[in-house]
């Protein structure tokens, strides 16, 4: 008759209710191999000296082969993750039998109960399973980071509820959620859904502002936003659904050029009536420009698409099935790492002579690397990231406002090329300082050549 299995985390103090009776003990080391990827290979050996080779299929069915303590030996040393130590309890009351798992070495601490029964109703009325509740912190059976190959290739299983974190994040004013921290205890997926869940707020909020008062700042931190949310969802593609990912960094980053020139219109309006020797008719020219654009940003914002693409983020960040249950400051470490190799392999170019298309990848590469550092900015460490962002800084603000400067000549351009003032002087906006900005930017490119990037 084929038994009902059930599975407990439960506490270390079960060994207490062990005391009450007689069982059996067993000790196992396992670890697994690199295998193809429709199997799972793995290899146990029973204390003292009993070897065992475990393959498991594509169909999650387990076949067991006897095996010598020289080939165990040879392939212990190219185990992946780490191995698994445990003691077993076996426990039999009446018809029922129970395992408890007790964990050693790296994942000390770590108990589990295996509940055995002829039948679902048997153990649901069972008496011991009763009594067993105190020691049981929750079931699971459909757990997967408990399971043993989970045990042996990813972190310690960490416990806590991402909802009741989503509901911290709820619990803040829109306002003040630029002061939260994603907590460092985390999965990498959990982390990163709930920095997202802090954006798409603060995106709505901004949103919501913008279109009541058309202030430029409001329209400057929504675009940054927009830019930094898409960031997010490139760098950590592989935790959410590929086409929700593609269909919302297109969205985002098409809100974001499409808000460029609005924010530009305001800084030349800004820039238009410090200078005196800028006509009435390039003020009036702006301020036309602007009351058009800002129209078009808020019929954008209105849109359905918008909406949506708040809604469908959302959804995705809720919908957790499973995923790799790897720690969120080792894997942001990684992600930082990958960005910051393609930074420097960037800088290294400009050693041979740079040209605004390289200009252009520096500032995208260098964006997208402050971006994710001040989003995980605690995760990572004060002390280790304070050098980065010291010494990005260095090229960031002579790149940026060389950026600035051309594409605020090319919107010049156009609008001087529409208006209906003949011979429109845009001369007294244009930037004057570029060959300045450029010099300064060969000066940074050779400072971060020589420094010492690390995390």
């Amino acid at each position: 008759m084929n038994e009902i299995q059930r599975k407990f985390l439960i506490s270390a103090d079960i060994m207490r209710w062990l005391e009450k009776y007689e069982y059996h003990t067993e000790e196992v080391e396992q670890f697994y191999v690199k295998s193809d990827e429709n199997m799972t290979l793995y290899y146990k050996k029973y204390l003292p000296n009993i070897y065992t080779k475990v393959l498991v299929d594509k169909d999650k069915q387990e076949h067991f082969t006897p095996i010598k303590e020289e080939e165990y030996l040879s392939h212990r040393s190219k185990h992946i993750g780490r191995k698994i130590v445990k003691k077993s309890y076996t426990v039999y009351i009446e018809d029922e039998r129970y395992i408890i798992y007790e964990y050693m070495k790296k994942l000390k601490g770590l108990y589990m109960l295996f509940a055995y029964c002829s039948s679902e109703k048997y153990l649901r009325e069972s008496h011991t399973l009763e009594t067993l509740q105190p020691f049981i912190l929750k079931e699971i059976d459909v757990d997967r980071k408990y399971e043993d190959e989970t045990l042996a290739l990813c972190v310690k299983p960490m416990e806590y509820n991402i909802i009741k974190l989503f509901e911290k994040i709820d619990a803040f004013e829109a306002a003040n959620l630029f002061f939260w921290q994603v907590p460092s205890r985390l999965y990498i997926r959990d982390g990163v859904a709930l920095v997202l869940y802090k954006n798409l707020r603060l995106l709505h909020y901004y949103k919501t502002n913008y279109q009541r008062k058309h202030f430029s700042a409001t329209l400057h931190r929504l675009r940054v936003l927009l830019r930094r949310t898409a960031t997010l969802l490139e760098t950590f593609s592989d935790y959410f659904n590929p086409n929700v990912t593609r269909f919302s960094c297109d969205l985002l980053l098409r809100y974001h050029e499409e808000t460029k020139v609005l924010r530009y219109l305001y800084f030349l309006e800004e820039l238009c009536s410090t200078k005196e020797e800028a006509k009435m008719t390039l003020y009036s020219e702006l301020k036309t420009l602007i009351s058009n654009e800002e129209k078009a940003v808020v019929q954008m914002l209105l849109s359905q698409p918008f909406g949506q693409l708040i809604q469908i983020l959302t959804r995705e960040l809720y919908d957790a099935e499973y995923h790799q249950y790897k720690p969120l400051k080792k894997e942001v470490k990684k992600a930082v790492r990958k960005k910051l190799d393609h930074f420097q392999s960037l800088l290294l170019k400009t050693k041979e002579g740079y040209y605004d298309e390289l200009l252009d990848e520096l500032y995208v590469s260098m964006d997208s690397l402050q971006t994710l550092i001040e989003d995980f900015y605690h995760i990572l460490g004060e002390k280790k990231t304070k050098l980065i962002v010291e010494e990005l800084n260095i090229l960031l603000k002579p790149l940026r406002e060389y950026r600035n400067c051309k594409e605020r000549a090319m919107i010049l351009d156009a609008i001087k090329d529409q208006a209906e003032t003949k011979n429109l002087d845009t001369e007294p906006l244009l930037c004057t300082h570029e060959e300045a900005l450029m010099q300064k930017i060969e000066t940074a490119c050779k400072l971060l050549r020589s420094s010492s990037f690390y995390l």
